[in-house]
């Protein structure tokens, strides 16, 4: 890959961070790569977008902030992990330097992660690993109802539910009781968050169908988390396939191998 820009995510709280970017600035500048760093947290608009390739420094909540970007501006995302090895950070601190250059050599392999899009009339967002339809902190307790066109799908009580992706399924979902799917594959996870039904369990569906999610009590949507809209009983937001994916750089990985390693 040819790398003339590098935008770098950090999650700026790590203690390694300094030595990692330090590091990784030494090498772009022997290499006459330009890099413009941000932090994880900052959500303004990039005044710069030529990259050609996103990096993060952090672990998989880094990464899924610096997917948000990767996917807007339709470019391939690495993520260096300064702690211990994630599901999607699959590059140590001490592998910085060689895995960059195993990027511009192109050896690597790419893999194309579906995301999630979120939208009401009024906004939309998009996540690499799930949509949450949660209660708020004074409600305590919501109710969603979720629709795939007229039909009603079923009435999720409880502390919520999540729409979530493959790739979400070793997150939240997995947690909350979810099926594990590889990454690859496109599909739908509808994970409920401790109903207060007994018959209420999770659903996989195809990742061609558009949910709508009909709140019945207040509840706040969560995208991979951060926090994006309050909704008021009555209020829906539609749920389906994102149109951009997030390209995940991988090396020398295997989904299944870091699921034994990281599950057990």
């Amino acid at each position: 890959m040819h790398l003339r820009k590098l935008l770098v995510i950090a999650n700026l709280a790590k203690p390694q961070i300094e030595s990692a970017l330090a590091r990784l600035e030494r090498w772009a500048e022997r290499e006459k790569i330009s890099v413009y760093v941000r932090a994880g947290i900052d959500t303004s608009p990039l005044s710069e977008r030529d990259f050609d390739l996103v990096v993060t420094l952090g672990g998989d909540g880094t990464l899924l902030k610096g997917a948000r970007w990767a996917a807007e501006l339709d470019r391939p995302i690495v993520g260096i992990n300064l702690g211990s090895l994630g599901f999607l950070t699959s590059v140590g601190i001490d592998d910085l330097e060689r895995a960059l250059e195993r990027i511009r050599r192109d050896d690597f392999s790419l893999e194309v992660r579906m995301r999630v899009l979120a939208q009401t009339p009024t906004m939309q967002c998009t996540a690499l690993n799930e949509i949450g339809l949660v209660h708020t902190e004074i409600s305590r307790r919501t109710e969603i109802e979720l629709f795939l066109g007229e039909q009603a799908l079923g009435s999720y009580p409880g502390d919520g539910v999540l729409i979530a992706t493959p790739t979400g399924s070793t997150a939240y979902s997995l947690s909350a009781g979810g099926p594990l799917i590889e990454p690859t594959v496109e599909a739908l996870v509808v994970t409920p968050l401790a109903p207060h039904r007994l018959g209420v369990r999770p659903l996989v569906l195809s990742s061609d169908r558009v949910l709508i999610a009909k709140a019945k009590r207040p509840a706040q949507l969560l995208a991979d988390g951060d926090p994006i809209a309050l909704l008021a009983p009555g209020d829906t937001v539609q749920i389906g396939k994102a149109e951009r994916p997030t390209r995940l750089i991988r090396l020398d990985s295997d989904f299944w191998a870091s699921v034994n390693q990281l599950l057990r």
